[in-house]
């Protein structure tokens, strides 16, 4: 018998309808689009092929579907089965798996790059740390990763009122060091201030796997 736990989000699940057609498109803004775009333009310049791409938190898909407009070979993982069956349903020449933040199924040994927009936050702060060591383990080295969050004007990791499940904001200077100490390194980041639309600044952390 499997000692994995079982894959599954009740929050976003019992949401996976409203969330697709409240979010129809890849990115909310064109900040979002530009940093993705930067992510994918690197894999493309420093792959002589089609880079892969795994996508951690993928969701009904709509980033998934736009990187592999770009180009890209992409597997998206989500803990989720509703957001799943939107993500297959409407991308279907790309692979979705079910699995949560370990990526566990998906092929990170062969990875250019892997994703992770706005799907961390709901990993408890102190779990954060070994499952960034496991894909360092599994990575090689040179491996791009596009870290997407909520982020905190203070110090350190804080929780706060999600409308779904659970989630931590991150400090960007915390979130960077996180990272950089499990094997990720900072090549650049990009935050944005809060608006009528967002609550809280956002980070978007490009890193490279040493």
């Amino acid at each position: 018998m499997s000692s994995r736990p079982p894959v599954g989000q009740p929050g976003y699940d019992a949401l996976a309808d409203l969330y697709a057609q409240t979010f129809p498109t890849a990115f909310q803004s064109d900040l979002e689009r530009h940093v993705v775009d930067c992510f994918v333009d690197l894999l493309l310049t420093e792959d002589a092929g089609m880079p892969s791409v795994v996508d951690v938190g993928c969701g009904p898909g709509h980033v998934a579907g736009h990187l592999a407009d770009r180009g890209c070979a992409v597997v998206g993982v989500d803990p989720s089965r509703a957001m799943l069956d939107h993500a297959r349903r409407t991308y279907a020449g790309i692979t979705f798996l079910a699995g949560d933040a370990r990526a566990v199924d998906a092929p990170l040994e062969t990875c250019a790059g892997v994703l992770a927009r706005f799907s961390l936050i709901h990993v408890e702060p102190t779990a954060l740390p070994g499952i960034v060591r496991g894909w360092h383990r599994r990575v090689r080295a040179g491996t791009l990763l596009l870290v997407a969050a909520q982020a905190s004007d203070d110090s350190g990791v804080h929780e706060f009122d999600h409308l779904v499940s659970r989630a931590w904001r991150w400090h960007p200077d915390s979130l960077a060091q996180m990272l950089g100490d499990n094997g990720f390194d900072e090549e650049f980041r990009v935050v944005s201030r809060p608006d009528a639309d967002n609550r809280f600044p956002a980070v978007h952390l490009l890193c490279r796997s040493r």
